[in-house]
């Protein structure tokens, strides 16, 4: 089975804010965790702290493109955001673009309107679109129903930020009821950190197994966030590839990797420099 990672962040300049990790994860810091985990492809999602954006991640993914890709961050400030979307996957080794809406600053523009004009051109194009929307997640079910063909990702199951144990998930009603639209999947990034309890995280079967009810195996990516983990990577891994035994194998490697790229059209071999089959 081909474990592909839906998120790490990656970068050479900054410091991390809100991480475990404070050092920089480089190419090659992050090739011997893949390696040492049993993960054959990586996401690349350039974090904010990062002042070089997405340069970094794409010299990667253009570098090699079977073993990394990238789910971008549309510039703070972007003049003519429809104009940026509509020619985004023209860049290679990109494949997705991701939306930060987790603090009140960085959904005001959303609830403002400034972002009408993006969700019909990346629906228009068929871009991939990720949404990191806790604590808003009727704003998500809002461009869900508008745009029924905008294939949607809702990071990090919708959990709010710092939380963890048993509050973590006291909005699981507003996720699973997201369910309702196909096109609406869900990123299952670190979820062994909102656990109280040690690996194999026991504790959270319960709501993991709700959210699989509802969506389905086929519309749930797993992924790390490989710099906030406080435990081992390969615990990260293994925690959805061996522990959740409800998961028949064919569950297991979609979701492991099959799902994530399906999406975003990452295929085998790549012919067009962008890691797409043309």
């Amino acid at each position: 089975m081909q474990i592909v990672d839906a998120q790490v962040h990656a970068w050479v300049s900054g410091e991390s804010t809100g991480h475990h990790r404070r050092a920089p994860i480089t190419r090659d810091v992050l090739v011997d965790e893949m390696e040492r985990a049993e993960v054959s492809r990586v996401l690349l999602v350039p974090p904010l702290w990062d002042p070089e954006g997405n340069a970094y991640s794409l010299t990667l993914a253009q570098a090699e493109p079977e073993r990394f890709a990238v789910m971008g961050l549309l510039p703070a400030g972007a003049e003519d955001p429809a104009a940026a979307i509509a020619t985004w996957r023209d860049q290679p080794g990109m494949l997705g673009v991701r939306f930060l809406f987790n603090t009140p600053d960085r959904i005001a523009p959303l609830r403002e309107g400034r972002y009408e004009s993006v969700w019909p051109v990346a629906q228009e194009t068929g871009l991939v679109v990720a949404l990191h929307v806790p604590g808003a997640l009727k704003e998500a079910a809002a461009i869900a129903r508008r745009f029924p063909r905008l294939q949607l990702i809702v990071d990090h199951l919708g959990v709010p930020r710092g939380s963890s144990g048993p509050a973590a998930f006291d909005h699981l009603p507003s996720l699973l009821a997201l369910a309702r639209y196909p096109n609406v999947h869900v990123k299952a990034a670190g979820v062994g950190d909102y656990a109280l309890d040690p690996y194999p995280f026991r504790s959270l079967e319960q709501p993991l197994r709700q959210v699989f009810d509802a969506f389905g195996a086929e519309r749930i990516v797993w992924a790390s966030d490989l710099s906030r983990l406080h435990h081992p990577y390969r615990q990260c891994v293994t925690h959805f590839s061996e522990t959740l035994g409800w998961l028949s194998d064919a569950d297991r490697a979609a979701v492991m990797g099959g799902n994530l790229c399906r999406l975003l059209g990452w295929h085998q071999r790549s012919t067009d420099g962008r890691g797409r089959t043309g």
